[in-house]
């Protein structure tokens, strides 16, 4: 039985910031508790959370071949990230990102996508999807690349080939981004914007509404998460909500990313959506404890203790 999850999309490094009280004014400087460098991009994330489950996982992508770089490569290798299909790039800059917190309020990002913008995915062996059971593509809309023609390549070859297809986006302006969701989406198993993305995606006010206008794209499930105040879904069958753990956040860096490996270990173990999704919103809320995107993704032992102390949470379907 396929076992295997490739990762593909992003990864950089992330400088993360401990909140400050105030974004300082121009001119001006805020002092921070910590800054600390991290594992970071949403592939890497997602990879490293599955390799903490005991999943066998690659991730596919590209860095540069500088500190970052090595750092990133080196510190993968040791959480069981299988780089088979990451690239170490001569001449090119390893993506890099600053992750700014503010007491009270949404984190912020200033990403330099760096290697992920070149020509990384004409590189990629015809082997990739080999004995893959889960294709998980991240921060499509983030960088150049890979382009829509390389992912509906991909799409398709996982559809001939029985693989399931996930996919995560993040919406830079200026981006014809629903454009593109429109080629690709009819290739796409599980489609898991967040909550700005689909309003601002779709131009509709209504969260259900929004979800729906992804299915009727072609996406066979949408979940559409909303941090503190959990998730909603649909697709051809059901759809429903799902409200999270009540927890104390300090950095909610990467929550979707270990909410996508959540999801992925559920469904290797043969779980029904709403497990699925149980299980990928208790990963996230660990997540959020901890500062940065990697700290907080939990080993099988501590998700069991954080599943069994939620399992109340899992909703009827609707």
């Amino acid at each position: 039985m396929r076992k295997k999850v490739v990762c593909l999309g992003a990864v950089v490094a992330d400088l993360v910031a401990l909140p400050v009280a105030s974004l300082p004014q121009p001119g001006a400087s805020a002092r921070t508790p910590e800054i600390t460098l991290h594992i970071g991009g949403c592939a890497a994330n997602t990879a490293t959370g599955l390799a903490r489950l005991g999943r066998e996982v690659q991730l596919c992508g590209a860095v540069g071949a500088d500190p970052f770089g090595h750092f990133l490569a080196q510190a993968l290798q040791e959480e069981g990230v299988s780089l088979e299909h990451f690239q170490t790039r001569k001449g090119h800059r390893t993506g890099s990102t600053f992750v700014i917190n503010t007491e009270g309020e949404d984190r912020r990002f200033i990403s330099d996508t760096g290697a992920n913008d070149g020509d990384w995915p004409q590189q990629v062996g015809a082997d990739l999807l080999e004995k893959a059971a889960v294709l998980s593509v991240h921060a499509h809309g983030l960088a150049e690349r890979p382009d829509v023609g390389e992912l509906l390549a991909w799409f398709k070859e996982a559809r001939s080939q029985g693989v399931r297809v996930i996919l995560d986006i993040i919406c830079i302006p200026g981006r014809a981004l629903m454009e593109e969701l429109e080629q690709l989406l009819p290739w796409v198993d599980l489609f898991t914007p967040n909550e700005q993305e689909a309003l601002a995606l779709t131009g509709v006010k209504d969260i259900q509404k929004a979800a729906q206008a992804f299915h009727d794209m072609g996406a066979q499930t949408v979940v559409v998460t909303r941090g503190a105040d959990g998730l909603i879904w649909c697709d051809s069958e059901s759809r429903g909500s799902l409200v999270a753990p009540q927890v104390e956040e300090v950095d909610a860096t990467g929550c979707g990313d270990g909410f996508i490996a959540g999801c992925i270990d559920a469904y290797l173990d043969g779980e029904s959506l709403t497990d699925q999704l149980l299980r990928g919103t208790m990963v996230g809320a660990l997540v959020s404890q901890q500062p940065g995107a990697i700290k907080g993704l939990p080993r099988r032992s501590e998700l069991q203790q954080m599943f069994q102390e939620y399992r109340h949470l899992l909703p009827d379907p609707s």
